[in-house]
């Protein structure tokens, strides 16, 4: 690459770390749709290689959120029963196979099937307490679902995660972020092993984004929470139908 190239994949990556730390629901969204529309990658490359880079950066923050007690383990767990196999699965051998034109075009609809999902689902949190068997029983499901969206188009798995796993858990909002966070890293990395097998990864675009990210999340994070739930609900959907409406007119 070049050094302009460079610059710009790292400012991009910077913002994007930003913002997703800000929402606290990720950049997935943003970052895969960028990655097609500036820098010239075809939809599955975008895909696998924001996969890759998606998954180095969402290690360091579920260990931190485990460290602290915050993840539900035995959620998180049963939720990977199904999160893992699909994503691999979807990622490996289902995305290469959608037709490249279309699938850019898939991924435009799809964000804007979530930014209509985060403004109708509820924003409250159930009552805390110890959730039923029956919650157990459900989470692979949902896992199935978020693994389809993360394998396919590295996108959305985290907005549905979370009030998934707030309703079903009785979590409260941090226990329920800290999870979606230990959740979608597993996720990632099932996604992004996938796609680096079949060659959909850019490595040198990667790394980059790595580290951009990277910058880009720890001054986020410094500011995050600080925003009421309506109005990070709103951010985030401008942010999907900011990058779904360009992918279905490119």
């Amino acid at each position: 690459m070049d050094p302009l190239t460079i610059a710009a994949l790292l400012v991009f990556a910077g913002v994007v770390g930003v913002y997703g730390s800000v929402i606290g629901a990720g950049g997935g969204f943003v970052l895969i749709p960028g990655l097609v529309l500036f820098f010239d990658l075809e939809g599955v490359e975008a895909v696998g290689t924001g996969a890759v880079a998606l998954a180095a950066i969402g290690i360091g923050g579920a260990r931190t959120y485990d460290q602290k007690g915050l993840v539900d383990r035995r959620g998180a767990c049963w939720f990977a029963v199904g999160a893992i196999p699909s994503a691999l699965f979807f990622a490996a051998v289902v995305a290469d196979r959608i037709d490249r034109a279309v699938f850019v075009d898939l991924l435009g609809l799809v964000l804007l099937a979530l930014a209509v999902f985060v403004v109708v689902m509820p924003t409250t949190f159930e009552e805390h307490g110890e959730p039923d068997l029956r919650s157990l029983r459900a989470l692979p499901a949902g896992g199935i679902l978020v693994g389809f969206l993360g394998g396919t188009f590295a996108v959305g798995g985290g907005l549905i995660t979370l009030p998934f796993l707030a309703r079903l858990r009785r979590l409260d909002p941090h226990r329920a972020a800290a999870t979606t966070a230990a959740t979608a890293m597993l996720s990632s990395l099932a996604s992004s092993s996938g796609h680096a097998i079949v060659g959909n990864v850019r490595w040198s675009h990667a790394a980059v984004l790595v580290v951009g990210a990277a910058i880009g999340s720890t001054f986020g994070a410094s500011r995050a929470g600080r925003l009421r739930p309506r109005t990070v609900l709103v951010l985030v959907a401008c942010g999907l139908v900011a990058t779904g409406v360009p992918l279905l007119l490119h």
